[in-house]
């Protein structure tokens, strides 16, 4: 049977009257026990909630009565509002307002879902929407004789029992992770028999060692997917052991490898770097994740698996991606920032990529997936993987990477063909970072690939210096220069040898469900068939702050 046809004739059992006999019965009066506290969220996002804006999958919607399956909703912006993992901003803010604003809005949505519902009752929301009530029910209850307590341990039974059959039909990857939490919180807090967890347990080991890359990295390569993947494997982790059923060891070496890698994408700021589809999340939430996983470790300089590199010099951190994009099942996040790289000074962030646009927006998304949008050198303005809308269709055949250190001093040289086929050249770029971090020095390059002919026409490249929307810039020595001056008032000066300096705007994604104007320095050089090189320095500037 086709896959279409497989699926029509699944929505039409679950929405039968047999099926919904099947997942009746009756729930119990109370929870048998707690579930894991709920991450730290927003108190700003929950203010806005109650304030009559709620931002799900970059759109906004009103929350007094939102039409939660509207054909108008995109599949990211319909996800996030039925996962009602919102419900941590208003927690955060924690006021009665921000209580009752959640209660109405889980009430709305068990009264409009009596039954199942297509898109809304799929594995992946339900498994995080049963995760989110049962976290927060101290937060929604109101006490003995409160309505919406049976109201909650009903519905939050009957979609449990849904996921029972239907959590393992969740694609690979974050969204099979998300189901089986929830059924996990929902066997642990006693909705359903604990006789599963074992079983459960077992299961989520087995997509853990799929997911999770010898070197600790998730396979989709996004620091967001990494603090959710490693905040599932934890807080499952937590409500097996409270329900005192054995955790599989290969789940407890899943989180001591993931937890580590998750720390080296983090800036001193204590946000996160900008790729592939990732924001800055909130640094109070990665702080709680990673102290659940007990690991207080620094970060690892290096990820030869997942491929990345993280140089750090004093105060300086680069965070550069020096890997090939996500394939397959993990490529939807993906983004063509090949060599692109981020650096912050203490808790400043200076250069950037774009980050991560509304998934509702295709032309948001498509732009900010694509070459230019990241720090790194973008050849005719192509992508050096092919974007498109679901992730990344093609992708280089060979990334390098090759790390030096001495005295504190780092050295980096990385390459990618993703241009190979289309232009003829290979892009290198080589990167020193001083060991007192005040010098940083690069080199670009589009060298002849092998067997492949160059273009005989110029190539046109430019090298992007995506900024924070912070930093203030402004472009000297007719363009061989610029400067560079962080919020605190800390100068660095830009120069460049075989390219002239243009500056230009940029955008930052940096928040979830914002985006901030920014500036950008690009070195626009050109190529002929016998490859190029751009040579350029940053150094702080003596005396500055």
């Amino acid at each position: 049977m086709k896959p279409k046809a497989r699926s029509r004739l699944a929505d039409a059992w679950h929405g039968s009257f047999v099926y919904g006999l099947l997942i009746g019965g009756r729930a119990p009066a109370r929870l048998a026990r707690l579930a894991p506290p709920p991450l730290p969220g927003s108190p700003e996002r929950g203010a806005a909630i109650v304030g009559g804006r709620l931002v799900c999958g970059g759109r906004a919607l009103k929350p007094e009565r939102p039409d939660w399956t509207a054909p108008d909703l995109s599949a990211a912006a319909a996800l996030e509002l039925n996962a009602f993992e919102w419900l941590d901003d208003l927690a955060a803010l924690g006021s009665e307002l921000a209580q009752a604003r959640a209660r109405a809005l889980v009430e709305d949505w068990i009264l409009a879902h009596r039954g199942w519902t297509k898109g809304a009752w799929d594995p992946e929301p339900t498994g995080r929407r049963l995760a989110a009530w049962l976290a927060h029910a101290p937060f929604l209850s109101r006490g003995e004789g409160d309505p919406l307590g049976p109201m909650l341990l009903d519905s939050a039974a009957r979609q449990a029992r849904h996921l029972a059959r239907v959590a393992l039909d969740a694609p690979v990857g974050l969204a099979r992770l998300a189901a089986l939490k929830g059924l996990i919180y929902a066997h642990g807090c006693g909705l359903l028999a604990a006789g599963r967890l074992p079983e459960l347990a077992a299961a989520l080991a087995r997509e853990a060692a799929r997911d999770v890359l010898d070197d600790g990295f998730h396979a989709a390569r996004g620091p967001s997917a990494q603090l959710r993947a490693l905040a599932c494997l934890v807080d499952s982790r937590i409500a097996l052991e409270a329900a005192q059923a054995r955790t599989p060891e290969t789940l407890h070496r899943a989180i001591e490898k993931l937890a580590p890698a998750t720390r080296f994408f983090r800036h001193g700021d204590g946000g996160f770097a900008l790729f592939n589809d990732s924001t800055e999340e909130e640094p109070t939430a990665i702080d709680a994740v990673l102290a659940r996983a007990q690991w207080p470790d620094p970060p690892l300089p290096r990820a030869a698996a997942a491929g990345f590199d993280r140089l750090a010099a004093e105060r300086v951190v680069l965070i550069v991606d020096t890997g090939a994009p996500a394939s397959g099942a993990y490529a939807a996040g993906a983004h063509a920032g090949m060599l692109a790289f981020e650096m912050s000074v203490g808790k400043e962030r200076v250069i950037v990529n774009c980050g991560a646009g509304p998934r509702d927006d295709s032309d948001w998304s498509l732009a900010l997936r694509a070459t230019a949008a990241h720090s790194t050198l973008c050849a005719e303005d192509a992508d050096s993987a092919t974007v498109a809308p679901g992730g990344l269709l093609t992708r280089p055949a060979t990334v390098t990477a090759t790390r030096e250190e001495a005295d504190g001093n780092i050295w980096l040289d990385a390459s990618h063909d993703g241009y190979a086929g289309r232009l003829g050249f290979v892009h290198r770029r080589r990167l020193f970072l001083a060991g007192d971090g005040q010098d940083l020095r690069g080199e670009d390059s589009l060298l002849p690939a092998e067997g492949k002919t160059p273009a005989p026409a110029q190539t046109r490249f430019d090298i992007r210096f995506h900024l924070h929307p912070d930093i203030q810039v402004s472009v000297i020595q007719n363009g061989a220069a610029a400067l560079l001056r962080t919020a605190s008032g800390q100068a660095w000066r830009l120069q460049v040898a075989g390219a002239r300096l243009d500056m230009t705007e940029s955008v930052y994604f940096g928040r979830k469900g914002s985006a901030r104007r920014g500036e950008q320095i690009v070195a626009r050089a050109i190529s002929g068939p016998a490859g190029a090189t751009v040579k350029w320095a940053l150094k702080r500037i003596a005396g500055s702050k």
